[in-house]
């Protein structure tokens, strides 16, 4: 019985010290990288963990848990920077942590401002033009992408996501994937939105109208104090069952820009042509800013149903239809 006993303690100190050479080999080496270095990316709004899992999704990190549980209990600096970093089978889990603290001298951050008023082909090949990631990857990234719950879907919208990729400065890696782009974008849109109705003190019940207008007044407002009396005429004309009759919308249509329409391009079939439809189009033609959701979301009240280019800026606002066509008359140079 005592030979029995001893056997068993034996058996169990020769596996206690064979797991804590299995930890301690996990810490110390915890990569699995076969031949020579691993290069990987951390894009901006990466957090360590996150990174760290990304890792062992690519099998390279023996044990997630062990990685993880030793980076906790040594309250190791969490806090890293984006860029392109190399490890090897020898970087142990102390040293990989410092190095993203430290930061890549190979940090290839690309930074692309995307304009108020973009549509996604136009935020397509502006992403190009920086050398983010070509037209059509994004694009095919944008069609792939799941829907997020607040996005109403519809077979007659031409993208899910139009509308709701926020226009901002950004800055991403060069290998940079269209899903993390766009990630990174929507995340942006619902902070913008969150802020909107925390300031206001009012919530967006539909969100896909409300940024729909939103797309329009940011088409066609040359100046933020004409942004909610251009919302203004659009409710009050959708109130009275009036074609909006917005020439952008037409252009997001045709999938063109063109200085001056057609009477055969205003009466092109489709959905998003509002002289054809006395409805708002299925969904936004374009993202836009702050102040154009705050414009939707709060119109002027006004009894405007007509409005004109009266400058290179600012629009003249009528609820008269003879007073319309004499400021049309007026200022029809200012268009050409």
């Amino acid at each position: 019985m005592k030979k029995n006993k001893l056997i068993n303690l034996l058996i169990l100190i020769a596996f206690i010290s064979i797991l804590g050479i299995k930890v301690s080999s996990d810490i110390k080496s915890p990569f699995k990288v076969k031949d020579g270095n691993f290069k990987f990316s951390v894009n901006e709004g990466d957090t360590l963990f996150n990174v760290v899992s990304k890792l062992k999704e690519k099998e390279l990190i023996k044990n997630e848990f062990l990685f993880k549980v030793y980076i906790k209990n040594n309250n190791l600096n969490t806090n890293i920077k984006p860029g392109e970093y190399y490890l090897n089978s020898d970087t142990s889990i102390r040293n990989f942590v410092e190095m993203l603290n430290k930061g890549s001298k190979e940090s290839t951050l690309l930074k692309v401002t995307i304009p108020e008023g973009y549509d996604i082909k136009q935020i397509a090949k502006l992403m190009e033009e920086k050398g983010i990631i070509s037209s059509e990857e994004f694009i095919n990234s944008c069609k792939k992408y799941k829907t997020p719950n607040y996005i109403k879907s519809s077979s007659k919208v031409k993208y899910a996501l139009e509308g709701y990729l926020f226009p901002d400065t950004y800055e991403f890696n060069k290998n940079v994937t269209g899903k993390e782009i766009i990630d990174k974008m929507l995340n942006q849109f619902q902070l913008v939105v969150r802020n909107i109705e925390k300031e206001s003190n009012k919530k967006i019940d539909d969100m896909q109208k409300i940024i729909t207008i939103a797309s329009i007044i940011e088409k066609e407002a040359r100046v933020d104090e004409d942004r909610a009396k251009i919302s203004s005429v659009i409710y009050n004309r959708l109130d009275k069952n009036m074609m909006l009759q917005v020439d952008a919308t037409v252009l997001y249509a045709l999938e063109e820009h063109k200085n001056k329409l057609t009477y055969d391009d205003l009466k092109i079939k489709s959905p998003y042509n509002t002289y054809v439809t006395n409805s708002l189009p299925p969904g936004p033609i374009c993202s836009p800013g702050v102040e154009s959701i705050k414009a939707a979301l709060f119109p002027e009240k006004t009894n405007y149903v007509f409005y004109v280019l009266e400058d290179d800026k600012k629009h003249f606002f009528t609820n008269n239809y003879n007073d319309f066509l004499k400021a049309k008359e007026r200022y029809k140079n200012i268009n050409k």
